[in-house]
């Protein structure tokens, strides 16, 4: 299928509409969606949340002069995704209200979780970068947070909903199901960030909020990671996207990430010995998911692909988030082997947000000339 227009660039830059590699076959990548479950589906702020994490990690890299870059290509991005979802919707506006809200089942309300924890990754970086004596940069930060918060009441509240009417479906879990604890750690991150940068001001409640919201992640986490086990025990991998399940890995770092955070900062609310331990129990999580997730995804390259599809996102993003909780457990827990694995990952994570958007880049490239072709 050729792709036109705003089709080829949107793809590349904002992530596009990918069918996920599964056990079926390679992935092909689709048009616009249409209808109802089209609609929710698909991970819309994937590619940004994967540039704006190597944003994070570039310091880390050697290569400190491309943060700002990348945390502007990843704001780029992010507004770009959002006018042209309102463009192409315009004209069916009544058809996408109706779509809102009509709860489908729960695997379709997943992927848009990428939106606020997008904007929580964007708000973090902006924190991380500026001081807090900018304003512009403090109020864009402020800003992005605040519609992170207020996107995960939405997306949460109708994937909570979904449950509750619609019930669980165990064959349909996949990797994206993490996406809905892993919103909570992120929006966690961004605002006990916020609170360091007001610390002249209310940063005690902010930090409350964040210890609250990372409490919840951890254990929303935790009971995915028992769902995936009977899921798997009881279904293999067949029928879902396997490289889904790299979000699994991701979200296990950065469940260490925020737990790291909360103990550096210290709320008052929550004993050190038990983030100790949760973070401990989430890096761990995550290294022990590190090895079954690298075997599959080679196994998949060498044995299946083909290399004729475009790449996913969510092994870039997830990597750059299982470094961010490696090198925020190796330093609140003193463990200079969690750190120098950080470092690691996070080399990882620029290596292949580098080949992934070449990789997308030539395929779109290619896309272009064959349609110019037959036009």
């Amino acid at each position: 299928m050729p792709l036109t227009g705003m089709t080829r660039w949107s793809v590349i830059v904002c992530g596009g509409t990918l069918q996920l590699p599964s056990a079926s076959g390679p992935a092909n990548l689709i048009r616009a969606p249409r209808g109802v479950a089209a609609l929710r589906g698909g991970l819309p702020f994937g590619a940004i949340m994967a540039t704006a994490g190597v944003s994070a990690l570039a310091g880390r890299c050697g290569v400190a002069p491309l943060m700002r870059p990348l945390l502007g290509l990843a704001i780029v991005q992010a507004v770009w995704t959002s006018v042209r979802s309102i463009g192409v919707h315009r004209a069916q506006s009544r058809f996408v209200w109706r779509a809102w809200w009509t709860v489908g089942p729960a695997h379709e309300h997943c992927g848009v979780h990428t939106v606020p924890l997008g904007l929580a990754v964007i708000a973090s970086g902006m924190l991380a970068i500026d001081p807090p004596a900018t304003g512009g940069s403090l109020v864009v930060a402020g800003l992005c947070l605040v519609v992170a918060w207020v996107t995960t009441v939405m997306a949460v509240g109708r994937f909570t909903w979904s449950l509750a009417t619609r019930g669980l479906d165990l064959h349909s879990f996949d990797g994206t199901w993490f996406l809905v604890p892993a919103t909570f750690l992120g929006v966690a991150i961004a605002t006990g960030r916020m609170a360091s940068a007001l610390a002249g001001y209310w940063p005690d409640p902010m930090r409350r909020l964040a210890a609250a919201s990372t409490v919840i992640g951890a254990l929303g986490y935790w009971a995915f990671f028992v769902l995936a086990g009977l899921r798997i025990r009881r279904y293999g991998l067949a029928h879902v996207a396997r490289v889904s399940w790299w979000i699994a890995m991701g979200c296990a770092g950065l469940g260490a990430a925020a737990l790291g955070q909360v103990l550096q900062q210290r709320p008052r609310v929550l004993p050190a010995q038990w983030l100790a331990d949760a973070t401990v129990m989430s890096i761990g999580a995550a290294l022990l998911l590190s090895v079954p997730v690298l075997l599959l995804s080679a196994w998949f390259l060498l044995r299946e692909s083909g290399f004729r599809a475009m790449a996913p996102w969510p092994p870039t993003f997830s990597t750059s988030v299982f470094a961010l909780g490696a090198l925020q457990a190796g330093q609140v827990l003193h463990a200079s082997v969690l750190s120098t694995l950080g470092v690691g990952a996070a080399d990882a994570t620029l290596v292949l947000w580098s080949a992934t958007a070449g990789w997308n880049l030539k395929c779109v490239y290619t896309a272009w000339s064959i349609g110019a072709r037959r036009s």
